[in-house]
This record gives C-alpha cells, sequence and structure tokens, in this order.
C-alpha cells in the first residue's frame, strides 16, 4: 500500500475529538484542495509518501497502546482493496476513516465510523456526486468553512442530499492557531444558531500544523 505516515496523537475533529488514536496516512487524492495541509500525500513536488507491506504496515500499527485507529490522507478510499485486506487482520480496532465522499464504498462492513467531508466551492474543486450517503448510518459530515457565506452552500447541500443537522459539523478553516481561533468565534455563534455540531481543530491549536512521526 502506499502509506505516508502513521503515528500516535489524539482525533482533532468531529465527533471523536480528544480521543486517542493511531493515525495512519495514505498517499495519494482524487483533489486538490487549495488550502490542503496534507499535500505531501498528492504533491509530487513534496511527496514522500512510501510502498509498505501489509506485515509492516500492521507492526507499527500495533506498536502503539492503542485500539483506535484512523484512517485518512489524502483520500484513503483510493485504496480499498488494500484497506480489506488490512483490515481484517485488524479486528480488535475501533476504525473512523477520512473521505470526501467523491467514491463509492466497498469497506462498510471494515468501518465503523466514516467521517465524510464534502468540499465546498472554497476548496477550489469543480462540485461533485457525493457518493456516500445519509442513508449509511455510519456516516457523518463534516464542512470546512472559510467565510460566513459558505454557510448558504451548506444548507443547500444538505437539503439536497437530505443530510440532517445532528449529522453535520462545521469546521473553520486554517493551518494556524490563529486563524482557527479567529473563525471559530463567529462560526460557534452560527452552529447555536442553526443547530450543528461544532469542530475546531485541536491538533492545530496544540500543536501548530506540525507533523506528529
Amino acid at each position: 500500500m502506499l502509506i505516508n505516515e502513521i503515528f500516535y496523537s489524539i482525533q482533532g475533529e468531529g465527533p471523536s475529538i480528544g480521543k486517542p488514536s493511531v493515525f495512519l496516512r495514505l498517499g495519494g487524492c482524487n483533489l486538490k484542495c487549495k488550502w490542503c495541509d496534507s499535500k505531501y500525500t498528492w504533491d509530487p513536488k513534496v511527496s514522500d509518501n512510501k510502498v509498505m507491506k501489509l506485515d509492516q504496515i500492521i507492526k507499527k500499527i500495533e506498536s502503539y497502546p492503542c485500539n483506535h485507529l484512523v484512517i485518512t490522507g489524502g483520500e484513503p478510499v483510493l485504496q480499498q482493496d488494500g484497506l480489506k485486506e488490512l483490515l481484517s487482520e485488524l479486528k480488535k480496532y475501533y476504525v473512523e476513516i477520512e473521505t470526501n465522499g467523491s467514491i463509492a464504498l466497498k469497506i462498510n462492513k471494515y468501518i465503523e465510523q466514516f467521517n465524510c467531508s464534502p468540499k465546498l466551492k472554497n476548496s477550489g474543486n469543480l462540485p461533485y456526486p457525493l457518493k456516500i450517503l445519509p442513508t449509511n448510518k455510519k456516516v457523518i459530515y463534516k464542512f470546512v468553512i472559510s467565510n460566513k457565506s459558505d454557510l448558504n452552500e451548506v444548507k443547500k447541500y444538505c437539503k439536497k442530499y437530505k443530510i440532517p443537522k445532528n449529522r453535520t459539523w462545521l469546521m473553520p478553516e486554517g493551518t494556524s492557531k490563529a486563524d482557527i481561533l479567529k473563525r471559530s468565534k463567529w462560526l460557534i455563534e452560527i452552529c447555536k444558531k442553526e443547530g450543528y455540531n461544532f469542530s475546531p481543530r485541536l491538533h492545530i491549536m496544540l500543536y501548530g500544523n506540525e507533523r506528529k512521526k
């Protein structure tokens, strides 16, 4: 499999925020978000991905004192065939996966929670059809918010795909503590008014945009 890094930290976003977790970051992505904080997983100019065998991956994951696994990227759903094989060997783990929702799932039975982050216009990507729908009760939706005007797009998106507010998280865009704090102040008020969940980027608040090894 194409792997970028494996490390131990806390989940910094979404409903599992604060949970000690092993992170498996896969290489490659089918989108190019202009504010992406992990371009080293897909941009040839800065990429440092490597190919690892399954036994190497498993050994590294199991070296940490934790049975909560977060699979992220890049876009990890690009490697579903490899994930099937890997996760069939990691049955003791609670597994959540981060995805942009543009690729249909083949690994539903191996995953406890899908953190689906559809990309808005602020990402710089063209609109794409959502392939991971809320009929799948394992899925929550997480939207990156840059400006207050993004809320109108979120509302239209949720109406189109019938995404309930209690499964919707709004998260401030930013790769610095200052940016996260600035956007969080008004975004929290929007969440209070509209009934959405708020997610900070706790790892950015604690460590900055620093990679954890």
